[in-house]
């Protein structure tokens, strides 16, 4: 078959990562939800006719238990006495334990749905109901929501229509620069009205006093104020304070509009909130989060010390603490107003909450196993109709049969050995679960050898197309041989076959299509591979050992930046053992020959590698900000009065630098205005907002300016795309992220400087050699470094939002995680300019070494697809997921970036360098060196 064109293989390339991309999700993470399980009933007799579920966003267990000083008045005192004092008088408490990401969405789907909300929701959308799912509120009689509208739709919009009663309050209400407390404030005012309406109105108070009510409070303002001015500060103090005292003048008001004691209350929060002001991975802090629950049916306090830490003993809450996996709340919520338990609810009920016989204790948890097991009964049965053969779970089988096992417990109960029925239960329930898990993974062998064969086949297949275009010269002959064809055709019709009786998505004949497309053309262009190969080693001239051990080396580099996804500090190893001694060791005389970019080269290696072991996350730091930027504008003045003296520039050229420049200065000047108007807590000045919003587009847009003048030489254009984003990393910095890309450009021109010294060999369209690659891997390596120099994945799931501030004082998601994308992407356009210039600079055709590191980057993404977890703590998954969609994604990053490059080197010139540079001596390097470079 003959080869293909470069634009059909990047086509090709697109549409296999784009789809290969997905296979995590039809693999790892197909949704455990089933659809048309029989529904489960607590207990008989309700213990309460009404439930109350209060949730305080953004609220730590330690603040909501200790003793603080409070920054304002200095004095020490409890931040919520009347919730402490049902702790120790009235109920039960202990801590819920969230999985990451600590957010909010997944926290209120694990409390009021029961189950971990699943992780292919990652594809929807943030405020709408990521997946069908039931809830304790669609199963209640009816329930009343006030707070957020980011939280309350997604309950509403799932549940039977007139079910869920929504109040909430307008986006414009989440302003991080105002009072937080208003927010709970109207949740308050709205429930206060809808009893106030109750009084006059008897159709509504009739609906108020059926049972299986459920009142749901969301309270946002602490995570306002946390995320503000930090869980520390007198906001977020004061916050805790107003919302203890409202709920106790809440309790007195619904004890006397029902006139009788058949209330449950929960008090519990979504996730924590670190002591940065920010949260969304698993530190304690974030996922540890204060559960009390009181009221009807519901255990009183026992003392003693049993289930305390080290931490919770400083509380001075001498009764037992009682901890909760937060799916485990919905199936206490239903048992307390006696509704079914949520259909796909894998919680358990936490026994030691409730107050109730042994016999109710054990029939309840029995019935919340059934629940579960029913899940997997529903599972299984789609299975079986779908397979030739299917193997059931040995331990839900056989003698082990789902009756055999309700049977046993129901004679237990019978038998009143309530013990021992409620351990068979939780036996039977764990059963149930881990039988989902293996349905779950029964067609995983398949796929996943399937993606494997597709990864390798394609990193092979653009390993050809490169050869083809790059290396060698005359295509050589192909076999004529038939049987590829044959052999090609069978395996497909064998897979599609098996997909079709298996009722497969589409994407599972994708999954089978593209490794048998790639092998097909590996094996019909063997002798192209095999020529290429052959003329990149006899290119190279160091013979074959000296190949395989450079071939080897960039292996070893790349799995290093494997193991640097999980630890930064590997990528700092890498600058300071490998990468700073680069030019010394490539040629020594031409190093020594250009001792300033050589130097420039080795010392930015090093003030990188000190980036990738500094904290990623980061605290407001204004001074740093400025700091920064003054070096910033400082650098840009040097080298604009540089280049007019060399380069001659004059006119429309010198006023778009004067403008560049100046637009860095009020990018320092407007950002520090910003942030001490924040910090002084007067909130967004709209007069800074506006500029901050000019200076952003217009430093972006300014270098276009340059089109009505052009300059080609590549240092100014370097210079322009350089000063072009100073001000987004001004403005969108809270650290030491100005630095970093001070830094990071440096060693970028550097490169340059080195590069098209070490490569040039007197002309243009020079034959590529093996030892190219190197380009190839450094590239790869720098993306990783423009990533992990400011943060990492974790750093990015729970960023601070003080820099989004200064543009955006309401809350927005969306228009937030944008800017955070901008600031991301600053660093890799950069690069990539500085890669097109050296692909010119070093003589190659175009395109040749973006073509090398996509032929390799997937190396990445095979490896990050074995280490995707389904399992374990949502950091865990969270950060499976993210490594191998940022790797399978990096060929189309790759494929974007080349545009940018072409677009933004378009018409740069290189200035000749004399090849008798690498005959200079240390003694006359200097002139002769300056002349080479003018």
């Amino acid at each position: 078959m003959p080869l293909l064109s470069r634009w059909a293989v990047l086509f090709i390339g697109i549409v296999f990562h784009l789809t290969f991309m997905m296979s995590i999700f039809d693999i790892y993470f197909v949704s455990p939800l089933v659809h048309g399980v029989k529904h489960y009933h607590p207990e008989t007799v309700k213990p309460a006719k009404r439930l109350f579920l209060i949730v305080g966003d953004g609220l730590r267990a330690d603040k909501c238990f200790e003793q603080v000083i409070h920054p304002s008045s200095g004095e020490e005192e409890y931040l919520a006495p009347f919730i402490r004092s049902k702790a120790l008088t009235a109920g039960t408490f202990g801590l819920s334990h969230t999985r990451v990401p600590t957010e909010s969405r997944p926290g209120h789907v694990a409390m009021i749905a029961g189950f971990y909300e699943d992780v292919s929701a990652v594809t929807k959308g943030w405020q709408e109901n990521p997946v069908d799912f039931d809830s304790v509120f669609n199963q209640s009689r009816h329930t009343f929501s006030f707070g957020s509208p980011d939280i309350l739709p997604m309950f509403s919009k799932g549940a039977v229509p007139g079910r869920v009663d929504m109040e909430v309050y307008d986006h414009s209400y989440e302003d991080f620069t105002r009072s937080s407390i208003d927010l709970d404030k109207f949740v308050f005012d709205h429930l206060d009205k809808l009893f106030a309406e109750a009084k006059v109105n008897s159709t509504l108070a009739d609906s108020l006093h059926h049972d299986q009510q459920v009142f749901f409070l969301h309270l946002l303002g602490i995570d306002t104020a946390g995320h503000s001015y930090r869980p520390y500060s007198a906001e977020y103090y004061d916050n805790i304070k107003y919302i203890d005292v409202k709920i106790s003048e809440l309790e007195t008001k619904v004890n006397a509009f029902y006139g009788d004691d058949e209330t449950a209350w929960v008090f519990t929060a979504d996730h924590g909130m670190s002591a940065f002001g920010s949260h969304g991975d698993g530190h304690p802090n974030n996922t540890r989060t204060p559960l009390v629950v009181w009221g009807k049916g519901v255990n009183t306090p026992l003392p003693g010390t049993e289930g305390h830490d080290e931490e919770s003993l400083l509380w001075d809450l001498p009764v037992q603490r009682h901890d909760v996996n937060q799916a485990d709340i919905a199936t206490l919520m239903s048992y307390l107003i006696g509704v079914n338990y949520p259909a796909n609810s894998v919680g358990e009920l936490p026994l030691d909450f409730i107050d109730a016989k042994p016999e109710s204790k054990a029939r309840a948890l029995a019935e919340n196993a059934y629940s579960i097991v029913e899940q997997y009964l529903v599972k299984e049965k789609q299975l079986k109709a779908n397979y030739l053969y299917f193997k059931p779970y040995p331990e839900l089988s056989g003698e082990n049969n789902v009756d055999n096992l309700k049977a046993q417990i129901e004679d237990l109960i019978t038998q009143g050995h309530y013990e021992q029925a409620i351990l068979r239960a939780e036996d039977f329930m764990s059963r149930g679960l881990s039988g989902l898990r293996y349905l779950q993974t029964y067609n995983w062998l398949l796929l996943r050898s399937l993606v494997t064969l597709g990864f390798l086949g394609w990193m092979l297949f653009a390993f050809i197309s490169f050869l083809h275009l790059f290396v060698v010269e005359e295509t050589p002959v192909q076999s004529t041989a038939t049987w590829p064809s044959a052999v090609a055709v069978a395996i497909f019709g064998a897979l599609a076959a098996l997909f079709y009786r298996q009722h497969s998505p589409l994407n599972y004949y994708l999954y089978a299509l593209f490794p048998v497309f790639f092998w097909y053309q590996v094996v019909s262009n063997k002798n192209t591979l095999l020529q290429g190969i052959k003329l990149l080693f006899l290119r190279q001239g160091t013979g074959l050992g000296g190949c395989i051990l450079a071939t080897v080396f960039g292996f070893i580099i790349i799995e290093a930046m494997i193991y640097g996804y999980f630890h930064r500090e590997v990528f700092s190893v890498l600058m300071l053992a490998i990468y700073m001694w680069w030019p010394w060791l490539q040629d020594w005389k031409l190093a020594v020959a250009n001792w300033r970019f050589s130097v420039l080269w080795s010392s930015m290696c090093v003030v990188l590698a000190a980036f990738t072991i500094s904290p990623v996350v980061k605290i407001e730091n204004l001074d740093m900000i400025v700091q920064s930027g003054v070096l910033m504008s400082v650098i840009s003045f040097v080298a604009i009065t540089a280049l007019m003296r060399s380069l001659k520039l004059t006119g429309i050229t010198m006023v778009t630098c004067g403008v560049q420049l100046g637009l860095i200065v009020l990018a320092v000047i407007v950002t520090r205005s910003s942030v001490l108007s924040l910090q002084a807590r007067k909130g967004l000045p709209i007069g800074s907002q506006i500029v901050g919003w000019m200076t952003l587009f217009s430093s972006l847009t300014a270098p276009f300016m340059n089109s009505l003048s052009p300059v080609n030489d590549f240092r100014f254009r370097f210079l322009t795309v350089f000063m072009a984003f100073c001000p987004t990393f001004v403005i969108l910095s809270i650290s030491y992220e100005g630095y970093f890309y001070v830094a990071f450009s440096l060693l970028l021109y550097s490169w340059v400087e080195l590069e098209r010294r070490v490569g040039f060999e007197g002309e243009p369209g020079r034959p590529l050699r093996l030892g190219d690659f190197r380009m190839a891997v450094r590239f790869m390596f720098l993306t990783h470094i423009a990533f992990f120099g400011t943060g990492n994945i974790a750093s990015i799931s729970s960023f601070s939002l003080d820099s989004v501030y200064r543009l955006i004082p309401i809350f927005s998601p969306f228009a937030m995680g944008a800017l955070l994308i901008v600031k991301i992407l600053v660093p890799f356009l950069l690069l990539s300019v500085t890669l097109g210039i050296i692909n010119l600079a070093v003589g190659l055709e175009p395109y040749a070494i973006f073509s090398m590191v996509l032929s390799i980057t997937d190396i990445l993404s095979l490896n990050f697809f074995y280490l995707v977890v389904d399992e374990g703590s949502w950091l865990d998954i969270g950060t499976g997921i993210s490594h191998f969609c940022i790797c399978s994604a990096m060929c189309l990053f790759i494929l974007f970036l080349e545009y940018v490059s072409t677009m933004l080197v378009s018409g740069v010139e290189i200035a000749p360098v004399s090849v008798k540079v690498k005959e200079l001596t240390p003694a006359t390097d200097g002139k002769q060196d300056d002349t080479a470079t003018e």
